[in-house]
């Protein structure tokens, strides 16, 4: 296997780098808004592509600052820190902008006296320049209704990239969208704003750049709240099969301990990996309406693509309890009950507004020099059925940094995130991508923080649970003392059971 490019010397944040700078504009909001909307201001901020060269190529993203309805002046804002991914656009496009901007966090923000300010990060969602390689969600078209195997799905993947590379790196610099390069760009923003010190919310791969925010800048932060959160000393890539597979292990508990669920199916396990081999072997045309295209598209489902496609659907823990229709149907070559996951696995692939240039650049800068793919390969080829697509994934990861050919970060951002700031850290059981053993390892690398885990939720329990919002304004208006009991209660009432969760605070 090849050996993982070398990392560059380490080289802290120093007092000798430029403080970060940029021209905050505002502007008429580019979409439209409801009566029923907090006050909704909107600019667009620009920045250096490279901050250690202020004169070189700007840069331009999306800011919406929703005002509190009664401003307490001794609130702080708090600043979301996009969608994750990374490449997650937040939805600010016109034809897309609704109250999901906002509502979801009123009670935290809002409603309690406090502003809230959304920003889509450099390279995605209604930033310019969008790093969207069109040349793959084209391909993916092509390929995913084709019966092509994971060998040659990768070399049509692998094509794709090398010509994104070459268009957009004529207007880009793609060696600058990373969490570091990000974090400057709100450390500037927050200059603009004149704002003092202000709360970070991060979502997923966003909870990222709020670590790397505390790290560089941590008289600015007041309070994080990490949502499902990444770090970057953990080796995601590098037990990237061990955690697919076990994934789809806690959906067959799941099956096992609800009775709806146990009702509808038994021996999961056995099924689908005799249900992969039957699909590999004999792919089904699944047809699915495509909203963003108004047409229908045939879907070919080899075995290989039902693990992507279920793994994706396990992101919402409502799919749980229809993994055994599912795999019914789909053993009596029904394709129908299969739809649903399908379109949405799809509309994600075809998303004109992800970054995915934006997202190679993270993994290829801050994540790839660090990983052994010797031992991840090591991994993958023990982990099973159910982990086999890990394998294929691990050599396109390789062959789109040796595309990308851009430096490597240095050693910091390879290390724990070890800060005081008050973190407020909620992560739901049932999260495929980002294992809750994970996290449970390296929680205490933040000193003061509270722990609620959420043993029904997967990916993103704010969006999903109104207990998981309560307990974050919670925090926010007090982030030394945030109720865990309480949350638990709620938690518990949510379940409709009488157990425990595990909720605590260092």
């Amino acid at each position: 296997m090849e050996t993982p490019p070398a990392a560059a010397p380490d080289s802290s944040t120093s007092a000798r780098d430029p403080a970060p700078a940029g021209e905050l504009e505002a502007e008429n909001c580019w979409f439209a808004t409801a009566s029923s909307w907090p006050e909704t201001r909107c600019y667009t901020m620009q920045v250096p592509e490279d901050h250690l060269n202020p004169g070189g190529r700007s840069i331009r993203f999306p800011v919406v600052r929703f005002v509190a309805d009664r401003p307490d002046p001794n609130k702080l804002p708090l600043l979301h820190l996009g969608a994750g991914g990374p490449g997650s656009g937040m939805g600010m496009e016109p034809q897309n902008a609704s109250d999901w901007l906002w509502i979801n966090y009123a009670e935290m923000t809002t409603d309690r006296g406090r502003d809230l300010i959304v920003i889509d990060p450099r390279g995605t969602g209604m930033a310019e320049p969008r790093l969207t390689c069109d040349e793959f969600i084209k391909d993916a078209r092509t390929a995913f209704a084709s019966p092509l195997k994971p060998d040659e799905e990768n070399r049509v993947f692998a094509q794709s990239l090398d010509r994104c590379y070459q268009r957009l790196s004529k207007s880009a610099d793609l060696s600058h969208y990373h969490s570091k390069a990000v974090a400057q760009d709100m450390e500037a923003l927050r200059r603009e704003f004149d704002i003092e010190q202000w709360h970070l919310y991060g979502v997923s791969y966003a909870t990222r750049y709020a670590l790397t925010i505390a790290r560089d800048y941590p008289d600015t932060v007041a309070s994080m709240i990490l949502n499902s959160a990444v770090f970057p000393d953990i080796r995601y890539v590098q037990r990237s099969a061990e955690d697919f597979a076990n994934a789809f292990k806690r959906a067959f508990k799941y099956c096992d301990d609800d009775a709806e669920c146990r009702k509808a199916g038994t021996n999961l396990q056995s099924r689908l990996e005799s249900l992969v081999a039957e699909l590999d072997e004999n792919p089904l045309t699944v047809r699915t309406s495509l909203e963003e295209h108004s047409d229908n598209f045939d879907f070919v489902l080899t075995g290989q693509r039902l693990l992507r496609v279920m793994f994706q659907a396990f992101y919402d823990e409502r799919f749980y309890r229809s993994l055994p229709t599912v795999i019914a149907a789909l053993e009596k070559r029904e394709a129908d009950p299969a739809e649903p996951m399908v379109r949405s696995f799809m509309q994600l692939i075809l998303d004109p507004t992800f970054g995915d240039a934006a997202g190679v650049s993270h993994f290829c800068f801050e994540e790839a020099p660090f990983i052994d793919f010797e031992m991840a390969a090591e991994n993958a080829a023990s982990s099973g059925s159910l982990g086999s697509v890990a394998a294929s994934d691990l050599h396109l990861m390789q062959l789109q940094c040796r595309i990308w050919a851009i430096p490597t970060a240095s050693l910091q951002e390879s290390k724990p995130v070890q800060t005081d700031v008050p973190t407020l850290l909620m992560h739901g059981a049932l999260d495929p991508v980002l294992a809750i053993e994970a996290v449970e390892d390296v929680r205490d690398q933040l000193s003061r923080h509270t722990w609620i885990r959420f043993p029904k939720l997967a990916h993103d329990v704010i969006s999903v649970s109104d207990c998981a919002e309560t307990a974050a304004a919670e925090f926010l208006d007090d982030p030394e003392s945030v109720s865990a009991e309480k949350t638990l209660a709620c938690r518990l009432k949510e379940l409709g059971k009488s157990g425990t969760d595990a909720a605590g605070s260092n």
